[in-house]
């Protein structure tokens, strides 16, 4: 048995900016909120380094998701947790670095979005570049 073939899959999915590219110094980030209820019951997260620049020891860039019921309008974002084994968490600790997370969006809340961490130790005004997306699928009617 072989695995079906899709073409044109990009009918199929829906990326979207979790944070655009910048350049970072020590604190957090927040994305826009998505509502995943038109966009997927599942999405995978995708975490990206560039250059690192005042030389740091030690550096880590870690992106999860949050979700809300109103896009934190009166309920606040909270760390997204699925529902089973894993978790919402991606944390990179080098330069031109690259990982993606699978994550099921089941027990979500209608929003989610993306939140950033960048810490360093020592180095002079140290910076990393970076971004994160996130790209639905698994919706009932396909994302436009």
């Amino acid at each position: 048995m072989s695995a079906p073939h899709i073409s044109q899959i990009g009918a199929y999915v829906a990326a979207r900016p979790g944070t655009p590219p910048a350049t970072n110094s020590v604190g957090t980030r927040q994305g826009t909120g998505q509502d995943r209820l038109v966009l997927g019951e599942s999405c995978v997260l995708v975490a990206m380094t560039g250059a690192i620049v005042g030389g740091p020891s030690t550096q880590t860039y870690e992106v999860k998701l949050q979700h809300s019921n109103d896009n934190g309008v009166s309920d606040p974002w909270a760390d997204y947790a699925p529902s089973g084994a894993g978790s919402a968490t991606i944390q990179l600790t080098a330069a031109n670095a690259f990982a993606e997370k699978d994550i099921d969006l089941g027990a979500a809340k209608q929003f989610v979005r993306v939140a950033e961490t960048v810490a360093f130790t020592g180095g002079t005004s140290p910076s990393i570049q970076a971004c994160a997306v996130i790209v639905f699928g698994g919706a009932l009617t396909l994302p436009v």
